[in-house]
C-alpha cells in the first residue's frame, strides 16, 4: 500500500495548505459514494498507470479542497483524495480536524458512524485513522456492502513529508 501512495504523495508535494469549499464538499463526497456500487466508473478517466499490483485512473470528479484525486484498484477498489502534503507536522492537526468534522456533518445523516483505529506512524499516534461505516445487516453479500470512508495521516521518508488522505472504499 505504501508503494502505491508514494507516487500519489509525490504528486502532492507542490501543495502545502488546503482551502476546502465546504458547500460543495458534501455533494462531491455523496457523488463518489453513489458511484461506488458502479466501481467508480462514472468518475474516472482512462488508465494512467498500471502494473502487476495496481491500476490507477485519474478521477474526473475532484473533492473540493483536495489537491489530487484518483481511483485505484489494488487489493480492492477505492477513490483516493490527497487533502494535504506538507513538511510541517504542525499543519496536520487543523486539516485532520477540519475534514473529520466536515465528513461527520456530511455522513452522519446518511447513517454513517465514526470510529478510530490506531496510527502506527511514529509521532502521529494522536492522529488516529478515522473510519466512517454504516451498520451492516446480517447475511449481506460482499457485493452489497456499502462503501466506507477513511481519513489517514502518514509520513513518507521517500517523499520527505506528511500527507493526509481521504479514501472512499467500494465496500
Amino acid at each position: 500500500m505504501k508503494r502505491l501512495l508514494l507516487p500519489f504523495a509525490a504528486a502532492l508535494c507542490i501543495a502545502t495548505t488546503v482551502n476546502a469549499q465546504e458547500g460543495n464538499f458534501c455533494d462531491a463526497v455523496k457523488a463518489v459514494l453513489n458511484d461506488a456500487p458502479n466501481g467508480f466508473t462514472h468518475i474516472h478517466a482512462r488508465v494512467f498507470e498500471s502494473n502487476q499490483n495496481a491500476m490507477m485512473w485519474p478521477a474526473t470528479l475532484k473533492i473540493p479542497g483536495a489537491k489530487a484525486c484518483r481511483v485505484v484498484k489494488s487489493m480492492g477498489l477505492f477513490y483516493e483524495a490527497g487533502l494535504l502534503q506538507t513538511t510541517d507536522k504542525d499543519k496536520l492537526e487543523p486539516v485532520y480536524t477540519k475534514y473529520r468534522d466536515m465528513l461527520t456533518d456530511c455522513l452522519a445523516p446518511l447513517g454513517y458512524k465514526i470510529s478510530y483505529q490506531p496510527n502506527f506512524t511514529a509521532g502521529l499516534s494522536d492522529l488516529k485513522k478515522i473510519v466512517f461505516m454504516k451498520d451492516i445487516p446480517e447475511n449481506l453479500k460482499v457485493s452489497e456492502l456499502p462503501p466506507h470512508v477513511t481519513v489517514e495521516a502518514m509520513y513518507s521518508k521517500d517523499v520527505g513529508g506528511f500527507t493526509i488522505v481521504m479514501i472512499i472504499f467500494e465496500h
